[in-house]
């Protein structure tokens, strides 16, 4: 019993531990994924905040635009970070599976558990998903792919993602590591394919997400890590004056569409964009890394990007509770604007709270079982 105590309390410390900038560390990347939670954030406050009496009932210019796409962003990043974890040491399939299973599957079936036990308690009460069968409740237990949203709604690009792991996984562990590129790039191509059978012949059927559009993201990502040493020769200043230009594009051209019904405007013009965007930074960070402006330290952005899968999974209880009490308050104007931003910090807290005492102990079990 006391070697088990030991055991938990080293764990724990471990997670309470401030974090190192370690060696090899991309400080631009989680910088970019606390961005991206940002985004999703500030949307779906917007969703919450028509609830106040004293809000109006559209969406802001900014959600309307621009911030329906950080999913986009999302996707971009993995293509790239997936690519990098995996090519840049030696693979390791078993440390590989554990430490992907770590990260992500404990803390996405307890907050879908969280949710299973209200649709118990009431079956509409679901959060957005919509109506739910056990079979689509064994499914997001499992994070199995579904036509429609997972009883924990923000799950459906944890699908995406893990349709693009498994594709990483196999590749790695079979092939050439250069037969991922070719093998991404065939999957957008079918994916654009699948696109035009579905609008112009009537034809429909389910994949699973291996031909969603959104792989045409991850290869974006994916083809930025195999390019990102050639693609230094252009700085950071013309990869962001093109970021802005597919941006513009975007917020003329592009609209959200329905779940796996997406437009391939949408998801090449804000691929590209955002594809940009990593280089920038990227670009940008080694340069000053090179000239030894090193990053030593994680500012406020990095430390949402650390505890951005918190944020996400944790969000939407958070602002349905605020949801829940928005109709109660008498505010309007400039106090209603506040109450918004309150909510927003407010998922901010919890996510790091769950990060730190959840989401890092759990990824240090990983570790602890990957080495074993």
């Amino acid at each position: 019993m006391t070697a088990i105590l030991r055991e938990f309390v080293g764990i724990y410390s471990r997670a309470l531990a401030t974090p190192l900038v370690h060696k090899g560390e991309l400080l631009s990347v989680q910088r970019l994924r606390g961005l991206a939670v940002l985004m999703v954030l500030v949307y779906h406050v917007e969703d919450i905040a028509f609830k106040l009496p004293g809000w109006g009932q559209e969406h802001s210019i900014y959600s309307e635009l621009v911030g329906y796409s950080a999913p986009d962003l999302f996707f971009v990043i993995s293509g790239f970070i997936m690519s990098y974890i995996t090519f840049t040491t030696r693979f390791e399939p078993r440390r590989w599976l554990l430490s992907r299973f770590f990260r992500i599957f404990p803390m996405y079936v307890f907050f879908t558990s969280l949710v299973l036990v209200l649709w118990l308690y009431n079956p509409a009460m679901t959060m957005g998903s919509g109506v739910h069968d056990w079979g689509s409740i064994t499914r997001s237990l499992l994070m199995l792919p579904q036509a429609g949203l997972p009883l924990l709604f923000v799950g459906w690009t944890v699908e995406h993602e893990l349709v693009f792991y498994a594709t990483v996984f196999l590749v790695a562990r079979f092939l050439p590591v250069q037969w991922l590129y070719g093998v991404m790039l065939t999957l957008s191509v079918l994916a654009l394919g699948k696109w035009l059978l579905q609008q112009h012949a009537g034809i429909q059927f389910w994949d699973f997400h291996i031909l969603s559009l959104y792989m045409i993201q991850f290869t974006i990502g994916a083809l930025i890590y195999r390019f990102w040493a050639k693609a230094e020769v252009f700085g950071w200043k013309l990869p962001l004056l093109l970021c802005v230009i597919f941006l513009g594009l975007g917020m003329r051209y592009a609209e959200p569409g329905l779940l796996n019904q997406e437009h391939p405007v949408r998801v090449l013009i804000f691929g590209f964009a955002y594809g940009m965007l990593l280089l920038t930074v990227l670009n940008l960070e080694k340069s000053q890394r090179a000239a030894g402006r090193q990053w030593q330290k994680r500012d406020w952005l990095v430390w949402c990007g650390d505890a951005s899968y918190s944020i996400y999974l944790s969000h939407p209880f958070v602002l349905a509770l605020f949801g829940k009490l928005y109709p109660h308050l008498q505010l309007s104007g400039g106090l209603a604007g506040a109450m918004a931003i309150l909510s927003g910090l407010t998922v901010v807290a919890v996510g790091m709270v769950i990060h730190v005492l959840l989401e890092k102990p759990v990824i240090e079990i990983g570790k602890r079982l990957s080495k074993a």
